[in-house]
């Protein structure tokens, strides 16, 4: 099995898809110096905050086995935690929902979603993993309130390289020698 990444996205946009509280400075999400922020009354739901455009370039024919998403994010305040952990596939926001029930800590952490096996509910082609419009939806939510920050997204891919196993033989004799490649 071979990996790609961890890649940060290149792409931050605030999505109404949920939510009431708009992100502030949503492209922010691409590096690991500013901050991309919300602020919650209790209880209030930000909209998603959505991670694209990761630069994979997965060899054609390969078979994606899992997606890991990591989001480095904080809160202060209070109780703000995770509404929604979603997969984004052909600029769509999945349904399958991978949020914590946990509070963010009070300083920057990763939280780590998915795994090396993980396909999110999907099926995957290489063409989803390297399309600029392949990544992730987070949402916070806070029931007393509090700020949502979030710093950066990485997804790393774990995949299956097209033809598996390859051997090669010699075969020796007369008129050789002769090659053949049994799979």
């Amino acid at each position: 099995m071979a990996t790609a990444g961890p890649n940060g996205c290149g792409t931050g946009a605030d999505d109404a898809g949920t939510g009431t509280i708009t992100w502030s400075n949503p492209s922010n999400v691409t590096t690991d110096s500013s901050d991309a922020t919300a602020t919650l009354g209790g209880p209030q739901t930000t909209h998603y905050l959505v991670a694209t455009n990761f630069g994979f370039s997965i060899p054609a024919g390969a078979t994606i086995n899992g997606i890991t998403i990591k989001w480095k994010r904080q809160q202060t305040g209070a109780d703000v935690h995770d509404d929604r952990i979603r997969i984004v596939k052909g600029g769509a926001i999945g349904s399958t929902d991978k949020a914590s029930g946990s509070n963010w800590p009070g300083s920057y952490t990763e939280a780590t979603y998915g795994s090396s096996s993980d396909l999110w509910g999907e099926t995957w082609t290489v063409d989803d993993i390297n399309a600029s419009n392949f990544g992730s939806a987070l949402s916070a939510t806070a029931s007393v309130g509090g700020n949502a920050a979030v710093r950066f997204c990485t997804a790393t891919i774990d995949y299956t390289a097209a033809g598996g196993l390859f051997r090669q033989s010699v075969d020796i004799g007369i008129g050789g020698p002769f090659f053949s490649n049994p799979i």
